[in-house]
């Protein structure tokens, strides 16, 4: 992997230039209510312009994800 990724138990992260990508997986112990969720995050840091977009998939839609990039060669 390259530099500007961070990886540990439950999240892997891609970041540079000011934006990130963060996939954070639920841990189902410590959360009752998102059982089995993805969630992905995008940041772009530019000060008081700065953004932020969160988007939650379930287990089902992440494995199809994981599946597609496979069958794309990643």
């Amino acid at each position: 992997m390259t530099e500007r990724v961070f990886e540990d138990d439950r999240s892997w992260e891609v970041s540079g230039g000011g934006r990130s990508i963060e996939v954070y997986v639920f841990d189902p112990k410590t959360t009752d209510w998102a059982q089995g969720e993805v969630m992905i995050t995008a940041t772009e840091d530019a000060g008081y312009d700065s953004q932020r977009a969160n988007f939650t998939i379930s287990a089902e839609e992440a494995t199809r994800l994981k599946e597609f990039l496979i069958r794309k060669g990643y």
